[in-house]
């Protein structure tokens, strides 16, 4: 996968969607009349689409080499474009609305043209509108239809269709797909390129990369999860993630110290030890693991206060050999993919006298209490290390007066070739 994240949903989800949203806006939107005059008699056009819209994600006609090559040679553009120009101009335009567009079919749209005399003239089209998706300046996606088309009707005029139920159906159009906007996936402390809509048969995807990474570039893949809803994460997203989630870990300070009677006289102990030199790392299995590797250090000193007076004291560099690392397995959480620690590997304390020697009769002391504290206090640290990978907001639907959240639910994850697979279902719920 050449990109970091990629957020998709089938045309099954998208058409379930559209019925949703047909449903609780009809009549509102989808049907309407308008008077028109043809040459000083007036007519009244209506037009009625009779059934949900349907999403077909390919790319349109309008696309082929010829279709491009004339939009750019035709009508007012004729001229402006120099032959030898012309196929650098082709490619430019092909490359602006290549992987971004569709087609939404309005399968029976029924027109009535009445012109008074009793005798209106009645058919049932199909209509088709060209839509790209686009990116706004903030990262959210909308959906622009560009243009309707149908097939030529046999009873009514074609102009009544050109002149007044195409454009009225294409700025409907509009209204409605205006209402739809898509956010993209939030995860926490990572910053996220613009979102780059792919339009594939059968297929709407968000591909996304690391800021760092920039926009996302083609080839995108051409294979994608069985499941109605999926989002697919790349080794270095994962990887990002828990390195920005375990960032605070770096530096993080631990204390500890005691004191005992010997003899009457007192002995102590005190010691400040920090993580440091936190590192991340993938392991890609059947479901990727996280590993939290860890340096722990630090020093101290311990000694006894004679009741006779003076002291005798040692000093000493503390570390916890081999390096603690912390595995953490990912699990969903409604539509949140969170981390969490599940194993702490075994380690032990190195003291390393710097300066005096530890009296012998509290060597023991020291060195138990010192392996217990810190043993216990790291240990607890590490273990409850956990974090929120990605979250998959739910997306909204508004157009007045209807109020949709389409969600992400009973996520599951698996690897998906070299990426992690979060795949599901989603619901349609009013606002």
């Amino acid at each position: 996968m050449n990109c970091d994240l990629m957020v998709g949903a089938n045309v099954d989800v998208v058409n379930a969607t559209s019925r949703e949203v047909y449903e609780q806006l009809y009549p509102q939107y989808f049907t309407g009349s308008q008077p028109f005059d043809v040459e000083g008699t007036m007519f009244t056009v209506s037009w009625d689409v009779e059934e949900a819209p349907v999403f077909d994600l390919t790319p349109p006609p309008s696309l082929s080499e010829a279709a491009l090559r004339a939009h750019l040679t035709e009508g007012p553009a004729g001229g402006w474009i120099a032959e030898g120009e012309l196929a650098e101009h082709v490619t430019a335009l092909r490359d602006s609305l290549d992987g971004s567009t569709f087609q939404v079919r309005l399968n029976r749209v029924h027109i009535k043209v009445e012109s008074g005399d009793g005798n209106p003239v009645e058919e049932d089209i199909a209509v088709t509108v060209d839509v790209q998706a686009t990116t706004s300046g903030t990262g959210m996606f909308s959906l622009d239809p560009l243009k309707a088309t149908a097939d030529a009707p046999s009873k009514v005029d074609k102009v009544f269709l050109d002149k007044v139920v195409l454009p009225n159906v294409l700025d409907q159009s509009r209204k409605v797909l205006s209402g739809i906007t898509l956010p993209a996936p939030q995860i926490p402390g990572l910053a996220l390129s613009t979102p780059v809509p792919v339009i594939q048969p059968q297929q709407a995807v968000a591909a996304l990369n690391l800021a760092e990474h920039g926009t996302p570039q083609p080839p995108f893949p051409d294979s994608w999860p069985q499941s109605p809803f999926f989002a697919l994460l790349g080794r270095d997203a994962v990887e990002r993630i828990a390195q920005v989630a375990t960032a605070y870990l770096e530096g993080k300070p631990f204390h500890a110290g005691g004191s005992k009677d010997f003899l009457g006289s007192s002995a102590y102990y005190k010691a400040d030890i920090t993580i440091h030199n936190v590192r991340c790392e993938v392991v890609w299995d059947d479901v990727p693991t996280v590993r939290v590797h860890t340096a722990v250090s630090g020093s101290g000193s311990a000694g006894i206060n004679w009741i006779w007076g003076g002291s005798t004291d040692a000093f000493f560099d503390l570390s916890l050999e081999p390096d603690p690392t912390v595995t953490l397995t990912l699990a969903m959480s409604g539509a949140t993919l969170k981390a969490t620690a599940v194993d702490v590997s075994s380690f032990d304390l190195k003291l390393v006298p710097t300066r005096g020697d530890i009296v012998s009769m509290i060597v023991s002391w020291v060195v138990d209490a010192l392996s217990s504290t810190f043993g216990g206090i790291v240990g607890s640290a590490l273990r409850g290390v956990e974090f929120p990978v990605g979250d998959f907001p739910a997306i909204p639907i508004d157009v007045d007066p209807v109020h949709l959240d389409v969600t992400p639910t009973g996520l599951t994850l698996a690897r998906f070739g070299d990426a992690l697979a979060l795949q599901g279902d989603v619901t349609v719920t009013k606002r």
